[in-house]
């Protein structure tokens, strides 16, 4: 991870790094602080990403390069007040150019395969209502809209509605909405298959 030995400064207030138990430290280095954000929230960021890019090597140089940036902005004494929300809108913002510079600007999500699950081979009756169960829950995923797709994995990320609205430009009842309806969605789908 970046080492320089900068000194943390009020660019990046110890309210906004409550993310991480250690980080309240006066004496911490912006370094030392963005290295915890780093341990703290990496997997999330390249989860999103690999959503967004289904290519692992690219969602960890966008990851990479989203705390890097993060580094540098802070460097410069310009503060943020949601790291968290900072991260994944430069993260968005890394990914959709390089889906743009990729020429693919297919629905991403088409080419998705749900793995199944680890069930076990001496019962093949639970291992395919299991295949069924999962290709039932991709096919209601693939049914929503693009918002709520999006909405959905921001939230199973642990983004609040607000920073939802933010990172997508949208108002927060437009986030609120859609995550609603993606949520009834993929309960009627599942209810509808357990009965049948």
């Amino acid at each position: 991870m970046i080492n320089v030995g900068t000194a943390a400064s009020p660019i990046l207030s110890d309210e906004a790094l409550t993310l991480t138990v250690n980080l309240a430290s006066a004496s911490s280095t912006l370094s030392e602080k963005v290295h915890a954000l780093f341990e703290q929230l990496h997997v999330a960021v390249f989860r999103y990403v690999m959503r967004k890019t289904r290519d692992s090597g690219q969602a960890e140089d966008i990851t990479q390069e989203s705390f890097l940036r993060l580094f540098r902005h802070l460097k410069e004494e310009r503060p943020v007040d949601n790291p968290k929300a900072w991260l994944f809108t430069v993260a968005n913002n890394l990914a959709v150019d390089a889906i743009r510079r990729d020429s693919r600007l297919q629905d991403l999500d088409e080419g998705t395969r749900i793995e199944d699950a680890q069930v076990s081979e001496e019962n093949p009756e639970r291992l395919t209502l299991e295949r069924e169960r999962l290709e039932r829950l991709r096919s209601a995923v693939l049914n929503l809209t693009d918002l709520e797709r999006e909405c959905l994995h921001l939230r199973a990320e642990g983004l609040r509605y607000r920073e939802i609205a933010d990172l997508m430009h949208v108002s927060l009842s437009s986030i609120t909405h859609a995550v609603r309806r993606a949520t009834i969605k993929l309960s009627r789908e599942l209810e509808n298959g357990a009965l049948s």
